[in-house]
Order: structure tokens, then sequence, then C-alpha cells
């Protein structure tokens, strides 16, 4: 855990520059990409950039809506620097509204867009669980594992390190993947399925997170769902294309 990075006379916020670092390697993979698959890398950025831009924007939002008396004492706190006065689900959902809303008003073909986003969407996975890392958010369950890491005078599960683990295999996958031949689309499939399935099992071992009525957390039930929604679309619709 290293939420400030001294130099010198300089304290620095070092989530933050995670995340503003992350946020440029997002930019830069996703149009490079869109230039693989014949698209349009300095629009897709630009739609990438806006996205993330919004995502920020209602994650905050989001977290203020349900601590509401809070920030109309005080409504300069929307602009702190706490990474724990986030709701991601809300910031993931502005970002894939505003970012859907103008790909489909430029009329972006679907699958080749989706695949080139796909790198984008590990590092982004990536650079949030390191950036949780270093502030010592998302925390995991008290354990006995070896490889457990002491955290607020405990020793936890590395949640923060699986989750990160889990999204560079991902972009390992498309990177090794991106030029073999495959069907439109297959290669978001197939990154977004690794998610969701490290999430589903990392989230177990979580000690903090969204939780639903029932005590069960909201982000397994959600990446449930995307497994079964990609299993769905891998069984009725790849099956029909020969890529070989």
């Amino acid at each position: 855990m290293l939420p400030v990075l001294n130099i010198g006379p300089f304290a620095l916020y070092t989530p933050g520059l995670i995340l503003l670092l992350g946020g440029w390697l997002i930019l830069q993979v996703v149009g490079r990409a869109a230039r693989i698959y014949q698209l349009d890398g300095d629009r897709l950025e630009i739609v990438v950039f806006i996205a993330l831009l919004a995502g920020v924007i209602g994650a905050r939002l989001g977290y203020a809506l349900m601590a509401w008396p809070s920030y109309v004492a005080d409504p300069w706190a929307l602009f702190s620097r706490d990474l724990q006065a986030f709701f991601p689900p809300a910031g993931v959902a502005t970002a894939i509204v505003i970012g859907g809303l103008m790909l489909w008003r430029q009329r972006w073909p679907l699958w080749p867009t989706l695949d080139a986003l796909a790198p984008g969407i590990a590092l982004a996975a990536l650079t949030h669980a390191i950036a949780q890392l270093a502030s010592g958010d998302g925390y995991g369950l008290p354990a006995e594992v070896p490889w457990a890491i002491n955290l607020w005078g405990e020793w936890r599960h590395p949640t923060q390190l699986y989750a990160a683990l889990t999204a560079l295999i991902a972009l390992v996958v498309w990177r090794v993947r991106y030029r073999q031949p495959q069907p439109p689309g297959m290669l978001f499939l197939t990154v977004s399925a690794l998610l969701a399935a490290g999430t589903l099992i990392g989230e177990g071992f979580a000690a903090t997170g969204w939780l639903l009525p029932g005590h069960v957390r909201g982000s397994q039930v959600v990446a449930l769902a995307i497994l079964v929604i990609i299993v769905r679309i891998w069984s009725e619709i790849f099956p029909q294309h020969n890529y070989r």
C-alpha cells in the first residue's frame, strides 16, 4: 500500500497518478487496436476519452446519491480525491451508456469496434486493481494463506492482486490472439469472459464491495449474468461462422 509518493518536497497521490497513467495507456492501446481492425483510431480515442471522463463523473455522482445528506452539507466534497467516494458500478454504467450512444450515432460496426475496445477494457480493469492496491481499498477477507498481505493491521487475501492478475491474463490473451483468424467479436467476448470469471471468483474473497439484499455481492451477480450472456452468444451466433 502506497497512498502517497514523496518526491523531495512534493507529496503525490499515488492512486490518482496510476489512474491518470492508466487512462493515457488505455487511449493509446485502443487507438492502435482500432487501426488493426481498419477503424479510425483517432476518433475512437476521442470516444473512449469522453466515456472515461463520463464514467468518473458518474461514479462520483452515484456515490453522492447514496450519501446525499453529507454532500448537501458539504458540496465541495464532490471534488474530493478520496477513491472510496466513488461507486464503480455507476461509473461503469455511465461510461457504457455515453460511449455506446456515441458509437451508435456515428454508426461504428459493432463487433470489430468491440474487438478494438477489448484491450482497453482489460487495461482499465488492471489500472483499477493497481490503484486499489496502492490506496488500500478493495481489500480482502482475513486469511492465513502464504500469499496474504498485511493490510489495515491484519493479514488478508490480496484481492487487488487477484483482480490485477485476471486483467493481465485477459490482456495477454488479446495480445496473443488478435491476429489469429476468428469471427468479429470473438476476442471481445473472450476477454470479457475472462474478466467476468475472475470477478466471480475473486470477489468471493473480498471484504468490501457492493452488497445486494441477502448479503449477495452485486459484482458477482453482474459477472455471472455476463458469463451467461456470453455463453448464449457463443452457442447461437458464432458456430454459424466458418473462420478457419
